[in-house]
């Protein structure tokens, strides 16, 4: 959660919105994840101070820290997610901490959280979006829908079932059918981890 100076309050108040949404995911899902929120400043930070008026957030089932993400789980075992990176993600592994950005930007800072992920020598991989969907050219995805995804697919298995489970159909997005592209798989939120993580129970660890 240290991108709160470079948001709008606007920006700032869609993010908080975005991880109660993530948070009501995780409580319902079949399979939850372990949630992590990293460099937390529980007394200036804004978006956390928004999320404190929600009434139930003391008692939130997850890790709340003010350490930095590779302080709390290092850098070895992280994959930072980013539209940028060259490698795409094509399964959940469990021993692996996913990096989702607490950043709501508009594409303003576009490479923003890739050259972060890149100067702490973080692991970084997009979601394969482009690859199984087309039908929308706007390809923002936000932090609680990439977080939706991730449940999905821990149930499923299936990329292109746990995208259209999440992905707005009325927007335009369908499935690409049997002959996948790979040429355009770079939708990903309007940033990256801006370290809030959250990590899998029994799996996978992932990042808001």
């Amino acid at each position: 959660m240290s991108f709160d100076h470079l948001m709008q309050p606007r920006e700032i108040s869609s993010l908080a919105l975005q991880i109660r949404h993530a948070y009501g995911y995780n409580k319902r899902a079949l399979r939850p994840y372990k949630m992590y929120l990293t460099s937390l400043d529980e007394e200036k930070g804004l978006t956390c101070q928004l999320l404190k008026k929600d009434g139930g957030y003391d008692r939130w089932l997850m890790c709340k820290t003010s350490k930095h993400y590779v302080e709390t789980f290092g850098n070895e075992k992280a994959v930072y997610l980013t539209a940028d990176s060259e490698t795409v993600l094509e399964t959940l592994d469990d021993n692996t901490t996913y990096i989702i950005g607490g950043l709501v930007d508009k594409n303003r800072y576009k490479g923003l959280c890739f050259e972060e992920a890149k100067k702490r020598e973080v692991r970084t991989a997009r979601l394969p979006i482009g690859k199984y969907l087309e039908g929308n050219s706007r390809k923002v995805v936000t932090v609680n829908q990439v977080f939706h995804m991730m449940l999905h697919f821990r149930e499923v298995q299936d990329w292109e079932k746990a995208f259209l489970a999440v992905m707005p159909q009325r927007k335009g997005y369908k499935a690409r059918g049997s002959k996948r592209s790979r040429k355009d798989d770079r939708t990903m939120p309007t940033s990256t981890s801006a370290d809030a993580t959250a990590a899998a129970t029994s799996g996978p660890a992932t990042s808001i």
